[in-house]
């Protein structure tokens, strides 16, 4: 029954407040049927209230009749509003852009779009031009477009897409930059280092998004110490959540979570990679292991054991596979082998193949009172973190304690080259996590100390 609930707050003053348009001395939805009726053209019944008294309230245009100048004449019924329909205090942010209710985004939902809100016959409309407004947060033929924005995000992509503006749309809600980052840590890229970089941070809870120039844009929330990273064979982000014993699948284009899995079987996954087949290897550190899951996310094998011995792992921290060594269709399973200071190798089955190690070199030409050397030496394996390798072949280990990153011979562990070392300064490196080699071989190294990356040309 209409009327059920008024609102008649005490001491009102406003004698040209217009609210209680029935004049039966109270505000209820009476008035606000013929208010409905009145302005909106629309019944009552169907008009999103919370919407409409976000706009009113924040001075914006809501559909056709009612404008900012209006709203001071019904406060009252705004307030009425507010309470009757839990609006106070709330931020709508409804995705609406499907407006024929149809379950796509298209030119009809333009129309209806265009008709309903700009006034205009869609064809007239410089869609572009109310694209770039809307994103850049614009009038838009003198009005605001703050709830275009908000609320419709999928049909300002469409916009963007069938018109061919420029400009980026808004990132979705799933991937709105919220938090700044605090201790990157592990990182990863499209195979062919033509996108985004995906950087976990198990601080904030959250896996950041780089464009290509490593400039911050996007972030997924709501994880829990996320490590490992990697991009399945179905273009999904992997990430390895510590603090919820699994991976969890998203997907890039929205943020959404696709599908989890390793439930009771992965504890710490700290690293991620993908095989050629689309297989995926846990490193799980806290289990000493390396778990490997098919393209559905189903466990095929485990690879290594707890211990010391010549094929175990010591809490492992990274994998990487290799293809060549000398035989251009063979791949090997190299495995950052941490608190027993080596790199294991392994066939992709899990047999154990060889060991590396890395002794360290010593300087040549060494001033003995000052320490520095005219041809510097390398410290050996103290606490190895990371591995990737390059377009050359060559093994890449970055070591967390030294602060450098050793270039190997795969086949036999010979010593290559070095780069990196200790220090806060650009090109030098704190208590690096992660290493990630692009095609021109360049190397990208998160730091350690926050939300520094580096950058080096390897040698």
């Amino acid at each position: 029954m209409l009327g059920a609930l008024a609102w008649a707050p005490l001491g009102y003053a406003n004698p040209l407040d217009k609210s209680d348009m029935n004049s039966d001395g109270v505000v209820d939805t009476l008035d606000l049927a013929i208010f409905s009726d009145t302005y909106l053209e629309q019944d009552w019944q169907t008009v999103d209230w919370c919407a409409f008294h976000e706009n009113s309230v924040t001075n914006e245009r809501y559909f056709r009749k009612l404008t900012s100048e209006n709203t001071s004449s019904y406060e009252r019924l705004l307030q009425f509003i507010a309470y009757y329909y839990y609006c106070q205090g709330q931020t709508d942010t409804t995705e609406k852009s499907d407006l024929n209710g149809d379950s796509v985004v298209d030119v009809e939902d333009l129309v209806i779009f265009s008709t309903n809100y700009l006034e205009m016959n869609w064809i007239n409309v410089d869609w572009c031009l109310f694209y770039d407004s809307t994103v850049s947060g614009a009038e838009f033929n003198g009005r605001s477009t703050k709830y275009f924005l908000t609320h419709f995000e999928l049909l300002l992509e469409f916009i963007n897409d069938y018109y061919y503006c420029s400009g980026d749309p808004p990132p979705p809600v799933g991937l709105r930059l919220e938090n700044t980052p605090s201790y990157l840590a592990r990182i990863t890229s499209t195979p062919y280092f033509d996108s985004d970089y995906y950087i976990t941070d198990p601080v904030i809870g959250s896996l950041f998004i780089y464009d290509v120039d490593l400039v911050l844009k996007a972030e997924i929330k709501g994880l829990n110490k996320p490590l490992g990273v990697a991009i399945d064979s179905q273009g999904l982000i992997l990430i390895g959540n510590n603090g919820r014993d699994n991976v969890e699948a998203y997907d890039p284009a929205n943020g959404n979570l696709v599908a989890m899995f390793g439930q009771d079987q992965v504890k710490m996954p700290t690293a991620i990679t993908v095989d050629s087949l689309g297989n995926i290897y846990v490193t799980d550190s806290l289990r000493h292991a390396v778990f490997v899951f098919d393209p559905g996310y189903n466990l095929i094998r485990t690879i290594g054991r707890a211990g010391q011995g010549q094929s175990d792992l010591d809490f492992p921290v990274d994998a990487e596979i290799l293809v060549g060594n000398g035989e251009p269709n063979v791949a090997e399973l190299f495995v950052a082998d941490q608190k027993n200071n080596r790199v294991q190798v392994f066939d992709l089955q899990g047999n154990w193949l060889r060991s590396l190690t890395f002794d360290g070199l010593p300087g040549t030409d060494c001033n003995w009172f000052t320490g520095v050397c005219e041809i510097p030496g390398s410290p050996g394996f103290i606490r190895v973190q990371a591995l990737d390798s390059d377009s050359l072949g060559r093994l890449h280990v970055l070591d967390n304690f030294n602060a450098s990153v050793v270039i190997l011979d795969p086949s036999d562990g010979a010593y290559i080259n070095s780069y990196g070392g200790y220090g806060t300064e650009a090109g030098l490196l704190a208590v690096p996590l992660d290493v990630r080699i692009s095609e021109s071989n360049m190397a990208i190294i998160t730091a350690g100390d926050g939300d520094r990356i580096e950058v080096f040309v390897t040698p």
